[in-house]
């Protein structure tokens, strides 16, 4: 029930926050007069080299892959405040496995937000991800979960903004997750984006280009499938992967936008939290491609 109220503090403060700076985060009568998408789009995938993980050296050096599609219908509330509706269908794909070890982590997730437009994307206040996730391509019964994420921004000064959150999951051996720090638009080519997991500094030379140096968390909860190994089948897998990256961005129109990105894989853990086996990779080089679609 306390998280519940949390969440719902969260929703309420958010509004309150980004109602308030529409005339901060919107240069022109005109861009406030633009609406949403109807449709929203993200297309990822990266490719993690291979590393070999500690104290499983016998398994040889693994390689990850990873993909992701989401698709989301806009539906326009008030102001600049939108209801998104939609699926998110992720996947991991590791070159070895074994009874520890999964070949494949999957979801496949209806998805509820509650978001925010700011002329140029959306920023989601509230998601729910409810659906089902699993390893090895074994739905089972107990796959099931719903990740939520709650966030809010509250000016503190002007192109300052504190923002404040939590992300909940079941399946994670840390349930409840807080997120927090800082927006700093610094001016109209510079932004800082000092926020946990996921910082995030830019420099945009035009309205077309953007050059980043950021940090990326990926990874979540699932449900392992059926195996030979009595410790871990059946049982929840926290997977979490570590990297800091810098790329650039390319917004050749309104509603398209392409990212490239390479960097450095820090960490890779496989950790069945409830069953004891805890394991973590040796760094490695990665690389990400993130094509972004909005259909008005």
């Amino acid at each position: 029930m306390a998280l519940r109220l949390f969440v719902f503090a969260l929703v309420i403060g958010a509004c309150c926050a980004f109602g308030a700076e529409n005339p901060i985060i919107l240069s022109s009568p005109q861009e406030q007069k633009t609406e949403g998408p109807l449709w929203s789009s993200d297309l990822k995938s990266d490719y993690t080299f291979g590393s070999k993980i500690m104290k499983a050296g016998s398994l040889g050096s693994q390689a990850a892959y990873h993909y992701e599609v989401e698709a989301l219908r806009d539906f326009h509330l008030f102001d600049k405040y939108y209801l998104q509706f939609g699926a998110d269908w992720e996947r991991f794909d590791f070159s070895r496995s074994s009874s520890i070890f999964p070949y494949a982590l999957s979801s496949l997730a209806a998805e509820m937000n509650v978001a925010y437009w700011t002329g140029d994307e959306f920023y989601p206040l509230l998601k729910l991800g409810p659906g089902v996730y699993y390893t090895r391509d074994h739905i089972t019964k107990n796959s099931f979960d719903i990740p939520i994420r709650a966030v809010a921004g509250v000016k503190i000064r002007d192109n300052v903004h504190l923002v404040l959150g939590l992300d909940a999951d079941p399946f994670e051996q840390d349930p409840v997750i807080p997120l927090g720090g800082f927006n700093w638009k610094i001016n109209d080519q510079f932004n800082l984006r000092a926020v946990f997991p996921e910082p995030r500094f830019s420099y945009n030379p035009n309205q077309a280009l953007e050059f980043f140096i950021a940090g990326d968390f990926v990874g979540g909860g699932y449900r392992n499938g059926p195996t030979n190994d009595r410790g871990t089948n059946d049982a929840v897998l926290d997977y979490t992967g570590y990297r800091a990256d810098g790329g650039i961005g390319y917004n050749p129109r309104k509603g398209l936008s392409i990212e490239a990105t390479v960097g450095w894989s820090i960490q890779r853990r496989f950790d069945y939290y409830r069953a004891g086996p805890d394991f973590s990779s040796k760094s490695a080089p990665y690389m990400k491609l993130d094509v972004s679609i909005d259909l008005f």
